[in-house]
């Protein structure tokens, strides 16, 4: 028989390995914790700069596919118009083109013309509009205003109806125009100068009219730009004095009708070649 003592020495043998195993399977539950914590936590970590990646990747492709530019071209004869992804009107006379962003967003709204067009700008005073042309930039924050710039021609001209705008060079060191309603910078002999408007009919060509208030051989100058025909006169009286034409026309009823119109209040003939796009003056 085992002696008092002996019972005791093995009771307190059994109490530490219970123990030491309880204390064993303490610690491995506690690294098995913090094993899957370090792993949860690298997962979030990695879906976190996943999901920054994926918004950056998207948010920089937004961008440019929205940024890339659009090229409008109005053929000769013809007006046409366009409302941009920020609600501005622009209507664009015959010969003009239009170069302008899906959508604004970089935070700056630019368009540039080569032509003729007439814009009403939507309002907005932290976003100016700005357009521009192969000479000059004319900003505005919500305005109605003409831009008169053929690439190919010495002119210029913007003209403002209502609101506020500024005119500036494409020089990187030039100094502001500022137009208020009724007021138009034309350049004149290079330089650009501050002119009233005259003649608000003159921007009627928005609206599908043409409106003439010159010369004829001018009126000729215009229609020829404006349908892209070649006009040669052959008739000297004309030449010699040229007769004063005032009058509007509707655009849609063509280039004939217009010809035959300024005969009879002109006295003279013409002929047309179809072929060569050609109008002869007699």
């Amino acid at each position: 028989m085992e002696t008092r003592k002996e019972i005791i020495k093995q009771m307190g043998d059994e109490m530490r390995e219970d123990i030491f195993l309880e204390v064993n399977n303490r610690i491995e539950r506690s690294l098995r914790r913090r094993f899957w914590l370090r792993i949860s936590a690298v997962a979030a970590s990695v879906t976190l700069l996943f999901s920054i990646s994926n918004y950056i990747s998207f948010h920089e492709g937004y961008k440019k596919l929205n940024s890339q530019m659009i090229e409008m071209v109005n053929p000769m004869g013809m007006r046409s118009s366009v409302v941009l992804s920020d609600g501005t009107k622009v209507i664009l006379n015959a010969g003009t083109t239009l170069s302008y962003p899906a959508a604004f967003v970089s935070g700056q709204r630019e368009v540039k013309v080569n032509g003729e067009a007439f814009f009403e700008v939507s309002h907005d005073k932290e976003h100016p509009f700005i357009v521009s042309t192969s000479k000059y930039q004319v900003k505005a924050v919500g305005t109605s205003f003409n831009v008169y710039d053929y690439q190919d021609s010495p002119q210029f001209e913007a003209a403002l109806l209502n609101g506020k705008v500024e005119v500036t060079t494409n020089a990187k060191k030039s100094s502001a125009v500022i137009l208020t309603p009724n007021q138009r910078a034309a350049l004149c002999q290079g330089v650009l100068k501050v002119k009233p408007i005259e003649n608000t009919n003159n921007y009627l060509w928005r609206k599908g009219i043409l409106y003439f208030n010159e010369p004829l051989l001018e009126v000729f100058d215009k229609l020829q730009e404006y349908y892209d025909v070649e006009f040669q006169i052959r008739n000297t009286s004309l030449t010699r004095k040229s007769p004063y034409c005032t009058g509007k026309f509707r655009a849609k009823d063509g280039l004939e009708h217009i010809i035959r119109v300024l005969k009879e209040t002109n006295h003279f003939d013409y002929q047309i070649d179809y072929e060569n796009k050609k109008i002869i003056i007699l």
